[in-house]
């Protein structure tokens, strides 16, 4: 705990930033879908806006690493917070649903932008022992930033412009303590290597489950606000709705990855994409069942989804080399990104054909898939025993460059001087308890909650689960 005050103090400008853009950030895509529900758009439409921004995002994440390596870390922040700000505010200017689509592709890509300054500067700070809890940290202020912007929007109407002036007025201000700050720049970018087919014959499964992954999750902050607004929700309600899911996401994720430590990952994956069929299909049937079980679905629904990609990273991971972690996680987000940019097209035309209810019914049919994809591929593949397996690892709802704080990957021992160094305390003087899975380091917990750190220290798999762990093309 102490250690992680310590991050906050010395990195406090950029934590400060960040929780002023995830703020608006989230606030915005849920204020646009209500706006657009109130113009009388169709939800095809709503659909395009919400595939525009991960269209945007996609290309933001690869693209902005030329940008941040020719003028900084800084600077860059400090240009795209306001090219964020401005497509947030000029949504007011503009009343044509196919300009809302333009300005929220910018809006994705500056945001992705955004995040791949925060988190290489973060990774550039970063020592190997200090990297899991630093992204930890990363992880909550995102979702507990996200939850608070949700809630922010039943301070106003929708149909106003003062939560869009809001919107703005955030981002705006987050580039302020890293413009602000005394710290030097950290070291270039590199350019993430995308490989889809490389990946593929490591580990379908994981392929398939961040593709899933983003169907689900760019529906559910795309549509979601119009499911709620289409039940009869009022705007506070439509914001608890919100909030709920941001909370399970929370909640879920840290149990979920210790479960998929200690047994088979794959099973653990299968088992969350089928269980995420129950919370939706009570909020298929919301209009049958208590008030009180919206929220709750709504909780459980998302707090699983959220899930999906890291399990799949976690998967992938198992398979992979430590120094190959990070040059997969631009395929994978890429994956990511397809099925994002396809996940609200594909949904609006569902709630067009059966109502609010069908945009979990199309979550549901995207689950289906994984978990049909899932059992076809244990029958070809065993599972990487427990002694053989990769730590899970949190991740953001919406990935980006997270892959370069990784705490399995390879990296450097040398970071710049200055003011914003973290002093990382040695290995040894961890507690060895298993809070430290808590704190996102590395090792998997055993029975007793002591960290195993060396495959050594381990039991020995039994001989019917040997398999040939990271080792490609054995999925």
């Amino acid at each position: 705990m102490r250690f992680a005050l310590s991050v906050l103090r010395t990195l406090s400008a950029l934590m400060i930033s960040v929780t002023l853009l995830m703020f608006g950030n989230s606030m915005f895509s849920t204020l646009l879908a209500l706006r657009a529900n109130i113009e009388n758009y169709p939800n095809e439409m709503v659909g395009l806006m919400a595939s525009g921004y991960f269209f945007g995002f996609a290309l933001g994440t690869f693209r902005s690493g030329p940008l941040i390596n020719r003028i900084g870390h800084i600077r860059t922040f400090a240009a795209l917070s306001a090219i964020a700000a401005a497509s947030a505010m000029m949504v007011l200017i503009f009343q044509d649903p196919w300009a809302w689509v333009v300005l929220r592709a910018i809006m994705g890509a500056a945001s992705a932008g955004l995040f791949v300054v925060v988190e290489s500067w973060l990774n550039n700070r970063a020592t190997n022992n200090s990297r899991g809890i630093l992204l930890s940290i990363y992880i909550m202020i995102g979702y507990m930033a996200s939850a608070v912007g949700q809630q922010a929007i039943k301070f106003g109407d929708p149909a106003s412009f003062g939560l869009f002036l809001l919107v703005g007025i955030v981002l705006v201000l987050s580039l302020v303590p890293v413009s602000l700050t005394k710290a030097t720049h950290p070291d270039p970018v590199d350019k993430p290597l995308l490989n889809i087919r490389t990946l593929f014959s490591v580990s379908p499964t994981a392929v398939v489950g961040c593709l899933v992954a983003g169907l689900i999750s760019s529906s559910w902050w795309g549509l979601g606000p119009v499911y709620a607004q289409e039940l009869g929700l009022t705007v506070a309600q439509i914001s608890g709705f919100m909030t709920a899911g941001l909370l399970g996401g929370m909640l879920l994720q840290i149990p979920i990855g210790r479960l998929s430590d200690r047994q088979d990952r794959r099973l653990v994956l299968f088992g969350v994409a089928a269980c995420l069929g129950i919370p939706a299909l009570m909020l298929v049937l919301s209009s049958m069942m208590p008030s009180w079980t919206l929220p709750v679905s709504a909780a459980v629904f998302f707090g699983l989804s959220s899930t999906l990609y890291p399990l799949s990273i976690a998967y992938a991971n198992d398979y992979l080399d430590p120094g190959d972690v990070v040059a997969a996680s631009g395929g994978f987000v890429l994956v990511f990104g397809v099925g994002a940019v396809v996940g609200p097209l594909a949904a609006s035309a569902a709630m067009r054909f059966a109502g609010p209810q069908g945009m979990f019914m199309f979550a549901m049919g995207a689950a289906v898939l994984l978990v049909g994809f899932i059992a076809w591929r244990s029958r070809v593949r065993q599972w990487a025993p427990v002694v053989e397996k990769e730590p899970y690892i949190l991740q953001p709802e919406t990935p980006s460059a997270i892959g370069d704080l990784d705490p399995r990957a390879e990296v450097d021992e040398y970071y710049d001087d200055g003011p914003d160094i973290l002093e990382t305390p040695a290995p040894e003087a961890a507690p060895n308890k298993s809070f430290s899975f808590w704190l996102g380091r590395s090792g998997a917990a055993d029975d007793d909650g002591d960290v195993a750190h060396d495959s050594s220290e381990a039991e020995a798999a039994p001989d019917s689960e040997e398999t040939t762990a990271k080792t490609p093309g054995h999925d």
